[in-house]
Order: C-alpha cells, then structure tokens, then sequence
C-alpha cells in the first residue's frame, strides 16, 4: 500500500510540475502570483492550479515556475480552504534542477472560490536524490492563482 500511495504522489507531483509548464493554459499574464524566502533569499514565479478528481478522489495541485527554470509543486487531497501537511506533498526544484521534497511543513488555503486559489506555505526540504544540505521555505504565499478543473 506504501509503494502504491508513493506511486500516486509521484504521479500526482510529476502532473503538476506540468502545469507550470504549459503555454497555452490561463497563466497569470506574467504577474508574479507566488512567492516565498528559500533560504532566506526572495523567490517570485507565476503558477496555476489543477483541480482532478478520479474514483470519489480529490487532488488540487498547485505548481508555479520562474525564468531560471526552478519551480514549486504543491498536491494536496481536497478542494477548500483549510490547513494542510506539506510532508511528502510539496516540493522545490532549483535553477540546477535539483528537487527538494518536503520533509515538515504547512499550507494553509485562505481562499478557493470559483477559479482562484490563495493561501500560504512553508516547509523543510531535503534533496530528493542522493544526498545534500537540505532547504527551508518561508513565508511563501500565492494569491488568485487560477484554477483549471
């Protein structure tokens, strides 16, 4: 069940991180709508969000991109407002596409209402392959981030 649920997650992060990818979906017309303190220096992207459920299954994935390429990816298994572990859920991809999995951390949506999404984040990160000094996310924060569903 472990290796399953790790399997989803995966999936479900791998989907997201696509998101911020896209070129012809709602992007917030080059407005910085995400931003947080990674190790203590100013990072801002522009993100957007899915809303899929499967099976009587809800995911919402918030994943948001900067121009040098790194990127933030946030699953969780609802669709409200509410406070939510970032523990295996959230991750960081820097510039050198090293990705970073939360190992401690928070979200909490203030609002999702029709197709926007606000809230707040942070967590702990360590890399996700290998080993290495891992990364602490602070006062991040996205706000109307559009909501694709």
């Amino acid at each position: 069940m472990k290796k399953f649920t790790t399997i989803i997650l995966l999936s479900l992060l791998i989907m997201s991180m696509s998101l911020s990818s896209c070129d012809n979906d709602d992007s917030p017309n080059g407005n910085y709508n995400v931003e947080a303190q990674i190790d203590g220096t100013a990072w801002k992207g522009s993100g957007n969000s899915q809303v899929v459920a499967v099976a009587g299954i809800t995911s919402t994935s918030i994943a948001a991109g900067a121009s040098d390429r790194s990127a933030f990816s946030i699953t969780i298994m609802d669709d409200k407002p509410g406070n939510y572990p970032l523990a295996n859920v959230a991750s960081y991809t820097d510039s050198n596409q090293t990705v970073y999995m939360a190992t401690s951390g928070s979200m909490v949506i203030t609002k999702f209402e029709g197709n926007q999404i606000s809230g707040t984040f942070s967590f702990t990160a360590r890399p996700a392959l290998g080993t290495g000094n891992g990364i602490t996310i602070a006062e991040g924060k996205f706000t109307n981030v559009n909501v694709r569903r």
